[in-house]
């Protein structure tokens, strides 16, 4: 099982045709949060370091990104982080088991400004299904960017599903928690925009 190539490695390599087994994957029953597009790491390690007791799982489709979290997380000693390469949605839909997550995280995905490539856009009514498939009741989706258009559209697409979502509020000292991207945005005078929903 991926667990098995702990601690030498964050990095999992699990069987793409089955469901994640978290608790084989963690080697406990802590709940389990998701960031989608981690990037180069940067929320992912400082938020997982500061919340021993949740375990995290990174998903990237860069290696060189994955590898460098890998490097960092082991550097940091954090036995509650995992990192794959998969991309997003066929993760959601196919490894996920239903009801298994207490939190996503999407920060900062590609806004795709030109409206032609709009359908591109990670979020939208479908991604907002999988989420609501994937997210246990009380669950939480958190979502950020700099992008006022793409904003506009995360707002519709949650406020729009009520018969899974209310708006929600952002548990203590997560907004404090910062990517990289994100921090060069706001020194740039670029605010960032970020709801939260909670999974009825």
């Amino acid at each position: 099982m991926a667990s098995d190539l702990f601690p030498d490695t964050i990095l999992i390599r699990p069987d793409i045709l089955s469901r994640l087994d978290f608790a084989a994957l963690f080697g406990n029953t802590a709940p389990v949060e998701l960031e989608l597009g981690a990037g180069d790491g940067s929320f992912l390690l400082q938020y997982s370091g500061a919340h021993p007791e949740v375990n995290f799982l990174g998903i990237e489709r860069l290696f060189g990104r994955l590898r460098k979290i890998d490097r960092k997380g082991r550097r940091q000693g954090l036995k509650n982080l995992r990192g794959l390469r998969m991309e997003a949605t066929y993760l959601m839909d196919w490894m996920i088991a239903p009801a298994s997550l207490s939190a996503i995280h999407v920060y900062f995905p590609d806004p795709w400004p030109k409206k032609r490539h709009h359908r591109r856009r990670l979020i939208n009514p479908a991604f907002a299904a999988l989420a609501a498939q994937s997210l246990r009741p009380g669950g939480r989706f958190h979502c950020r960017t700099d992008d006022a258009s793409y904003f506009e559209q995360m707002l519709e697409v949650f406020n729009g599903a009520t018969e899974h979502f209310l708006p929600g509020q952002e548990p203590e000292g997560l907004l404090e928690v910062k990517t990289d991207f994100e921090r060069e945005f706001n020194a740039q005078g670029i605010p960032t925009r970020h709801a939260t929903w909670v999974r009825r």
